[in-house]
């Protein structure tokens, strides 16, 4: 990411992509009122998106600006937003928005209330999924040893699994599976979907 100006910075994708389908679901989902930056261009693996005015959420969590279950209500709140919302034309039929990747470290807390970054997974699906997720992406992190966060994340997954939509742990399998392929392999996903059902019980 890189600043343009004071209202502008430039997101550069490092791998070659097209952000095409990352910018319409972005400019569909702004025009239904969801909290994302604004796109301002786009072209082939760049975009120019609004700059953000603030800490992303696991920055707010460390510094105290925000409790765990303040931000785990947060969280839980986003995806039953984004889930309530009608899906773009063309989808399969009961499908809804997912973002696959709604964690702390892509919320930032601006003025006007926590704004969701990091759209390049957005596509329809089951809502389950993406709940589900979530959830084990915060597992991931508190059954790191060596995570600063390990503790604080461990929390966060119990207070977000008492406030999340949906049942996070129906799909948890396929969720395993797409996070998985999603860091192209990864430690720990087994003791992370352990944690998920433990705190889920």
């Amino acid at each position: 990411m890189y600043a343009l100006d004071d209202r502008r910075v430039l997101r550069r994708y490092r791998r070659e992509a097209d952000v095409t389908g990352e910018v319409t679901a972005m400019r569909y989902l702004a025009g239904l009122g969801y909290p994302l930056p604004a796109v301002y261009d786009a072209d082939g693996s760049d975009m120019v998106l609004e700059r953000l005015d603030g800490p992303t959420m696991a920055q707010a969590f460390a510094g105290g600006e925000l409790s765990v279950d303040e931000g785990a209500t947060m969280l839980a709140e986003l995806l039953r937003r984004l889930h309530e919302l009608p899906v773009w034309p063309g989808a399969a039929s009961g499908t809804r928005v997912l973002h696959l990747d709604l964690h702390p470290e892509n919320v930032i807390m601006t003025s006007r209330g926590p704004v969701v970054i990091d759209w390049c997974n957005a596509r329809p699906g089951d809502p389950d999924l993406d709940t589900g997720l979530t959830a084990l992406i915060l597992a991931q992190v508190a059954v790191d040893p060596g995570h600063e966060w390990a503790d604080a994340a461990g929390q966060t997954l119990a207070a977000f699994l008492r406030h999340a939509p949906g049942d996070p742990v129906r799909l948890l399998d396929e969720v395993v599976r797409f996070r998985d392929w999603q860091l192209a392999g990864t430690e720990r996903l087994d003791l992370a979907a352990e944690r998920v059902l433990a705190c889920a019980r």
